[in-house]
């Protein structure tokens, strides 16, 4: 451990509890934010059909275009012939 010697400075008694509660709180924060900022993660969260198709066509969208099928390499068997 890089850090070890923090311990010399700071209780793991007093440390860890702190740290784990500072994780705690940035996570509860996060999810927080999810949701009050979207207006499809509750009705995910529901079961509703429309919010779980939106939440999966919309990575989708935004995928960049394929490439030409012309432009793709010739496929090269196993022994690379």
């Amino acid at each position: 451990m890089n850090q070890g010697k923090i311990w010399l400075v700071v209780k793991p008694t007093v440390g860890l509890p702190l740290f784990l509660g500072g994780v705690a709180v940035i996570a509860l924060s996060v999810h927080a934010a999810i949701l009050t900022h979207t207006d499809w993660y509750p009705g995910y969260m529901n079961g509703n059909q429309k919010a779980k198709a939106a939440a999966m066509v919309a990575p989708a969208a935004m995928a960049p275009a394929a490439a030409p099928a012309a432009a793709a390499p010739a496929a090269v068997d196993k022994k690379g012939k």
